[in-house]
Formats: C-alpha cells, structure tokens, sequence
C-alpha cells in the first residue's frame, strides 16, 4: 500500500490508498469486457433551470435499497449485482475492509463526453464515504 497526498495544500492530508496493478491484465481485459454488457443508460440532468442529457452513459449495481441522487435531478436505482462486480467488490473489501454497497460506472464515449470537478459529498452518500476507483 502506498500513501498519496494530491492536494497538499489540504489539512488533514486525503487518505488515498493506491494499489498498483490490483487487478491484473488479463483480469482487468476480462473486467472491462463483462462492463461492455452492462446496462448503460443516457439520464437527464437538471442544470441552470434547463434539462439535457448527461454527458456520459451510467449504470449502477449494487444492494437493494441503495438508491443514489445526485445534483438533486438524477436518481440512480441499482440493478442486483452481476457475479463478476459481486466477486470484485469482495475483493475490494478484503484489501480495503470497507464493505461498498453500490458500484457506480461512468462511460465516456467520446472527447465530447465529461464530467466536471466535484466533490463526491451527496447526502446519500452519508459522511466521509469510502470510494474505490478504476480508471
């Protein structure tokens, strides 16, 4: 495990904890492959008094009940988790000990696809949430 600060100028340093090459290739091109065939979905946002589609395509798998509002517009109802996402989150909670309850996927389809700088502090989320992410 290898402790990053990516904003110095914060107090008390950010946990993040980095863990290289936590999926292998193969493991990491079979990941990808099954996220192919998830159930993406184009939401509409409500932005500025407008609604328009959200600059990328989403999906969320998780436990029952774990619904997820962001921005105050878009509301995200988790799918039963897939075997292959139900075997990485275990993985992830045997390295972490944090037990996530949903998994969030953002697709970006091209460079006109974006999400903008934000904080992952939505209510539903609760205080200091745990997240895991692959890039």
């Amino acid at each position: 495990m290898q402790q990053l600060t990516l904003f110095p100028e914060s107090a008390p340093t950010l946990p993040i904890n980095y863990y290289p090459e936590f999926l292998n290739k193969e493991e990491g091109d079979e990941l990808y492959q099954h996220c192919q065939g998830l159930q993406w979905q184009q939401n509409t946002i409500r932005m500025l008094g407008k609604t328009m589609p959200v600059p990328r395509l989403e999906c969320i798998y998780g436990d029952e009940g774990c619904d997820y509002l962001y921005s105050k517009s878009v509301l995200l109802k988790p799918l039963p988790w897939t075997s292959s996402l139900a075997q990485v989150r275990q993985r992830i909670t045997d390295v972490t000990g944090y037990n996530f309850r949903i998994v969030i996927g953002n697709q970006y389809r091209s460079g006109q696809n974006s999400i903008g700088w934000h904080n992952d502090s939505e209510a539903s989320m609760g205080f200091n949430p745990a997240i895991a992410l692959s890039s």
